[in-house]
């Protein structure tokens, strides 16, 4: 995806007129900005309680020995604002996905300080303090995700409670 930060531009148009059947994309998941800047323990999952793919992740993330949390951050609405959203107005379930911390720990404090001093400016680089072991298990997670996504039963759907379901197609 392209123009996140200008409108969602790349993923609208991309989820408007995919280049594959629209019924094939039965999932999104996002991991934009997912920030490995500490020992992974943990998965925060924006959109968690929205959709069956939440199971999903706490099923993989059980098998990897990770934890699983929602947004500690609701009203920042962060699950709107990223190209997960072009596929929700699509009607398709998705999440999105970042190194998960506990609030009031060290980690939280270390996001937040790179919230504010990095994010989206000058030192918003290629030097960024990456914890690499955290990378490496994000990438595994995210993949076995995929995978498990992939190879269910059935597609993913909306919980009857999400807002989202509103968008749903029915096929």
């Amino acid at each position: 995806m392209t123009a996140e930060e200008h409108g969602l531009l790349g993923s609208r148009y991309f989820a408007g007129v995919p280049t594959v059947p629209k019924s094939s994309i039965v999932a999104n998941i996002n991991m934009d900005m997912f920030l490995p800047l500490f020992p992974m323990k943990s998965v925060m999952v924006l959109g968690l309680e929205e959709s069956d793919l939440g199971d999903r992740v706490r099923d993989v993330a059980k098998r990897a020995g990770l934890g699983v949390s929602p947004d500690p951050q609701p009203g920042r609405n962060r699950f709107t604002r990223s190209d997960q959203y072009s596929f929700i107005r699509q009607g398709i379930p998705a999440l999105a996905l970042k190194v998960g911390f506990e609030p009031g720990t060290r980690e939280a404090t270390i996001d937040a300080a790179w919230t504010k001093e990095r994010y989206h400016g000058p030192a918003d680089d290629l030097h960024q303090p990456i914890d690499l072991g955290a990378a490496a298990t994000f990438t595994r997670l995210v993949g076995e995700l995929a995978a498990d996504v992939a190879n269910y039963r059935a597609k993913p759907e909306w919980k009857a409670s999400s807002f989202f379901r509103r968008f749903a197609i029915a096929e």
